[in-house]
């Protein structure tokens, strides 16, 4: 079985996700490009932002698959939902796939998952990450501190305080930006390499399997690991 893995991002978990697919034991080796697909195989390519992702950069790579049959079993979308449910994101990717297939024509596999509300929204759930002891106000992490717990609360239900500018995405990875600064740890779209850790994953990992946060992390993880065991 062969995967091809579509990322709405082009920085920050395109760099992580090869990582956790060590740390999951996903046992399949990624290669640059379909041409060198042979058994056991995963392509990873970045639609370069969700409008690309859900016209050209989705078109051109079906495209590059029924080019190429045999090469890929699945494919598999991941974006982000944003503003929108995580739901309406899923059935925009599939209405813009159904308008320009026919779905008898495709012998693969598509499978959409969605950060729910972006990638910063996962990385927030590794467990012990909101500081236990009480933030100061002259922090400028307090703000955020003092408006939503993510340690005791889903950071997938966190909205932006009332009057602040910032789509959900936007405020969530600000939150995480500061929360991490806050702990001296540095964090950005192109250094990524402190929230890539093996510690930092299972953190979430823990998170999930002992609440029902993050269930949009949750589905991706368990495809995951089930789809490692084939």
């Amino acid at each position: 079985m062969n995967f091809y893995f579509l990322l709405e991002d082009e920085k920050s978990f395109l760099k992580v996700l090869p990582l956790w697919f060590e740390y999951m034991n996903f046992g399949y080796k990624r290669v640059a490009d379909i041409q060198e697909v042979q058994e056991r195989n995963y392509v990873l390519q970045s639609g370069q932002g969700v409008t690309q992702l859900v016209t050209k950069a989705l078109f051109d790579t079906i495209d590059t698959i029924l080019l190429n049959p045999g090469k890929i079993d699945k494919l598999v979308i991941i974006l982000d939902a944003e503003e929108l449910r995580a739901e309406d994101r899923i059935q925009k990717v599939n209405e813009q796939i159904s308008k320009h297939y026919e779905i008898g024509k495709i012998d693969f596999d598509i499978v959409v998952f969605v950060c729910n509300h972006c990638f910063e929204t996962w990385l927030l759930g590794c467990r012990g990450l909101y500081p236990e002891k009480e933030v100061d106000k002259t922090s400028d992490f307090y703000q955020y501190y003092n408006h939503y717990n993510i340690g005791e609360s889903d950071p997938e239900d966190m909205m932006p305080p009332v009057g602040n500018a910032d789509t959900i995405a936007k405020y969530h990875f600000h939150y995480l930006h500061e929360l991490l600064r806050h702990k001296k740890i540095r964090y950005s779209k192109n250094n990524t390499k402190n929230v890539a850790t093996e510690e930092y994953f299972k953190g979430i990992v823990e998170r999930v399997c002992v609440t029902e946060h993050l269930n949009s992390f949750k589905k991706f993880y368990d495809f995951v690991s089930c789809v490692k065991r084939q």
